[in-house]
């Protein structure tokens, strides 16, 4: 028998370490693509319901810092300085699997946890500049 030709048995075992590397290329792309939809969690958001706002930032691989903070004072106070991670898909504040973590890209909200939904800052700023370039026309001086 020519040794350049393979066995049936050789055949299916090339076969599966084929199939068993794809499978890891596709599990590690699949793993990547939920790391970055997770990152649309990072920038700073203020509540929809009271007067927190918080800062998230990725701080690892799975694992992002929140830090919540109450502006109801004239000066803002740390109600929060958690960690945001990765676990079965989903992502979660502290320890407590009922502090869930959900970005609705939809909406461009986030819920987090106990706190409540929080629009990102910069959408309410654009909407505000856009608010302001509506309301003051540009006239130009009559010579």
């Amino acid at each position: 028998m020519n040794s350049n030709q393979s066995t049936p048995a050789a055949a299916v075992a090339a076969l599966q370490q084929e199939i068993k590397t794809r499978t890891e290329v596709i599990r590690t792309l699949a793993d990547l693509r939920e790391q970055l939809d997770a990152d649309r969690i990072c920038g700073a958001w203020l509540s929809t319901e009271n007067n927190l706002s918080a800062s998230i930032r990725r701080i690892g691989e799975g694992t992002w810092r929140v830090l919540v903070f109450d502006h109801a004072l004239c000066y803002k106070r740390l109600v929060q300085d958690g960690i945001i991670s990765l676990r079965r898909h989903r992502l979660w504040l502290g320890a407590d699997d009922g502090n869930r973590v959900i970005y609705d890209a939809t909406a461009e909200t986030l819920t987090i946890g106990c706190y409540g939904r929080f629009v990102a800052e910069d959408s309410i700023r654009r909407r505000d500049d856009d608010e302001i370039v509506a309301a003051e026309p540009f006239n130009e001086p009559v010579e």
